[in-house]
């Protein structure tokens, strides 16, 4: 676990790649195949997403691979033969390079020791408990997904409601444990709160366990979503491709952290490393999410990649 020392009430991190250096030339956002990096006279090492590179380092790609970074200056680089890193040129969106590396700087400084933190699941082997969305965090979709833990040989019934009052509705799940709210149910309505349970055995007879509540984000934070994602397409860059991981930069800045987590599980899904700093960004988002234990190993990884 990386180790922490708080000074009035401030969370410093005592080692990591921040403290090296805070004027990196680019990020590494996007690798394809097998690439290196080499920094200054160190040995070369794999190059991992999220990883930042410095004036005079060197990245080299195998044949038919590549790297896609983003420089200071807010430009796209693809970098498809050995390259030595050189002062950036070029008028970019240096907006989000700027987001990026703060997105990054925040979780570096996250407190790892999640434990006694509210909200955290802490299920007891073979009964039920509520996974998400819960904490009161926002969902980004009027038709969101609900999960929770199963108890073995049970049906469930889901009952869902606004917090601020109305008749609460009540649907018939069956033996499932993850549910999205169907299409002839109205969507919930932007910018409201909710409150969610399930009945293990069906609402007849059956225990509801402690309600969660979350909201869904208004229309105003629906555009500025959008915006965010419109500006990683202007980059040259498809959110849901290449620009992964800036897509998972911006839905982290909104503090939507289920799209935050499914985002950041597609960029592992493309291959290629994660760097340290990424590994700590899964840790804090899994941790708001209230996944203890993920969020420890995410953290423990963190430190792994950095030794």
């Amino acid at each position: 676990m990386r180790k922490l020392t708080t000074i009035a009430g401030m969370v410093l991190v005592c080692a990591g790649p921040l403290a090296a250096q805070d004027d990196p030339a680019g990020l590494i956002i996007r690798v394809q195949g097998g690439v290196s990096v080499t920094h200054g006279g160190a040995q070369a090492t794999s190059a991992a997403v999220g990883e930042r590179v410095f004036v005079g380092d060197q990245v080299t790609p195998d044949p038919g691979s590549r790297a896609i970074l983003i420089t200071r200056t807010g430009a796209q680089q693809v970098i498809t033969a050995a390259t030595t890193i050189e002062e950036p040129r070029g008028a970019g969106n240096p907006d989000l390079f700027a987001r990026a590396i703060t997105t990054l700087a925040q979780a570096a400084s996250t407190d790892a020791t999640t434990g006694g933190r509210q909200g955290m699941i802490r299920p007891i082997p073979g009964t039920s408990s509520l996974v998400g969305p819960r904490n009161e965090l926002a969902v980004s979709s009027g038709r969101p997904t609900f999960r929770w833990t199963s108890t073995p040989g049970q049906t469930y019934d889901l009952m869902l409601r606004r917090v601020d009052g109305g008749r609460p509705q009540i649907y018939e799940v069956g033996t499932d444990t993850v549910w999205t709210l169907p299409e002839e149910a109205p969507e919930l309505e932007a910018g409201a709160e909710y409150a969610w349970t399930v009945f293990v055995g069906g609402r007849r007879g059956g225990r509801p366990l402690p309600q969660q509540e979350f909201r869904v984000i208004s229309l105003v934070e629906s555009v500025e979503m959008q915006d965010y994602l419109d500006e990683i397409s202007v980059f040259g860059l498809d959110p849901a491709g290449d620009g992964l991981f800036l897509t998972v930069v911006a839905y982290r800045d909104m503090e939507l952290f289920y799209d935050a987590r499914d985002a950041l599980e597609a960029v592992e899904a493309q291959g290629g490393a994660l760097s340290p700093d990424m590994y700590m960004l899964l840790g804090e988002i899994l941790a708001e999410l209230g996944h203890e234990s993920e969020a420890r190993a995410a953290f423990d990884r963190a430190d792994e990649a950095m030794r």
